[in-house]
């Protein structure tokens, strides 16, 4: 019999709220996380504007050496996987001494850390480390630069520092796909538990690549927008016929996955089950979707033929909607090639609209979102719709404030740069 998948814990750091609870709260309320970039100055930018995690308090996770150590992007990884093993009543491994074997008077139930592994990953990596290291090397010399430098910057040190904190001894690495490195995360995480290779795994994302050479960088490919009528909060407009480029973002989104088995033994409490996924690639353009968005409708179709439903069944979609002009409509393309003329009845909340781009972050982000709306019944309100592009045909995009609805099936997509697509089927545990 094949495993099944659950979500048993949540963990989040984002700018609508530093922990699940605020940002679930907040989102429902459709409040913006969106602002004017105010880290450094945006003259010669193409972009004013950024999605911002505030009163973050990295010293309640690290050390304040580690957090010299250690980039934001380590230290969101850090604090949303901490909330998510807590959630998933996990945390008390964080306690003991031994970092082998089985563990029961901590938790109250034997689980193995041979058995847990960790899948949290980044897109960019620490950029803020770089271009601190850099910067000190120009100015002093190439001794100038911190031992700590290579640690610091690495991609996987996210996966590697949660899973020392937690003495994790399954598969351990970092995953980057740019802006489905979330999704495909999960996706890689739930595959290790079907086949057998953990028990539990922590996945998800995070990203924290607001920095002047990365806004200039997507400014210059024209793919970032600009405060809208001197109003940031304005300026995510996923499907809106004014919508012109993203907005980045930065935060982590942590998923606590595990064999449904082991959760059910122990007593953990289910979010969902991660019951369907698919991988594809565009072949197309490295920047650039296939104008069809045939990789997408690929990997919709993918999750769903996993998952073992049709169409017919997905009660609500969360798109990947950046806001761009191409990239929306080849969503919306895909979309309706997997669910025809009944796409203009299933609801989808932009959640980008709310919280800017969160680049490797959003879509693990966006799942939380996803899986709070099949435990809650209530579909968050998208931003800055005014004028649905006429391109775009028929779609109902929840607007204004959250909407009632059951949830059974929902379908997660996320795509990136190099033509990377992933798409995930989360669905009630009963």
């Amino acid at each position: 019999m094949a495993r099944r998948v659950a979500v048993t814990g949540l963990g989040a750091v984002t700018p609508l709220g530093n922990d699940v609870a605020t940002f679930w709260r907040r989102l429902l309320a459709g409040e913006s996380g969106v602002s004017f970039i105010r880290e450094f100055s945006t003259e010669g930018l193409r972009s004013d504007v950024c999605a911002s995690v505030t009163e973050f308090d990295a010293e309640r996770f690290l050390s304040k050496k580690e957090t010299e150590i250690y980039g934001r992007v380590t230290q969101f990884s850090l604090a949303a996987a901490v909330e998510a093993m807590d959630d998933a009543g996990l945390g008390g491994l964080m306690k003991a001494d031994v970092p082998g074997g089985e563990v029961r008077a901590s938790l109250g139930c034997d689980v193995s850390r041979t058995r847990i592994g960790c899948l949290m990953s980044t897109g960019q990596g620490s950029v803020d480390i770089f271009e601190q290291q850099i910067e000190k090397s120009r100015e002093r010399g190439p001794r100038a630069v911190s031992p700590f430098f290579i640690p610091g910057v690495m991609p996987n040190s996210g996966a590697a520092l949660i899973s020392m904190r937690f003495g994790l001894m399954g598969p351990s690495f970092n995953l980057a796909s740019a802006c489905a490195t979330g999704t495909h995360s999960i996706a890689t995480g739930a595959m290790m538990i079907e086949a057998g290779l953990a028990d539990v795994m922590v996945t998800g994302g995070a990203e924290a690549a607001t920095r002047i050479n990365t806004v200039a960088g997507f400014g210059n490919a024209r793919a970032l927008t600009r405060a809208k009528n001197g109003d940031p909060t304005k300026s995510s407009r996923p499907f809106d016929a004014a919508r012109n480029g993203f907005v980045m973002g930065e935060g982590a989104g942590a998923l606590v996955l595990e064999d449904y088995e082991h959760a059910k033994a122990r007593g953990a409490a289910v979010y969902g089950i991660v019951s369907g996924y698919g991988l594809t690639s565009d072949g197309a353009h490295l920047t650039r979707p296939n104008e069809d968005g045939l990789g997408v409708t690929l990997a919709a179709n993918q999750a769903l033929s996993r998952a073992g439903i049709g169409p017919e069944v997905i009660d609500y979609v969360n798109p990947h909607a950046t806001s761009t002009p191409a990239g929306d409509i080849a969503e919306v393309r895909a979309l309706r090639a997997v669910f025809g003329e009944r796409l203009a009845a299933i609801p989808m909340s932009a959640t980008k609209s709310l919280l800017g781009h969160l680049l490797g972050g959003a879509g693990a982000v966006e799942s939380i979102a996803v899986l709070l709306s099949i435990r809650d019944g209530r579909l968050h309100p998208s931003l800055n719709l005014d004028n649905l592009d006429p391109a775009l045909g028929s779609i109902d995009v929840v607007t204004g404030a959250a909407r009632e609805a059951t949830v059974r099936h929902a379908l997660k997509l996320s795509a990136g740069f190099g033509g990377h697509n992933c798409a995930l089927v989360f669905s009630r545990a009963d």
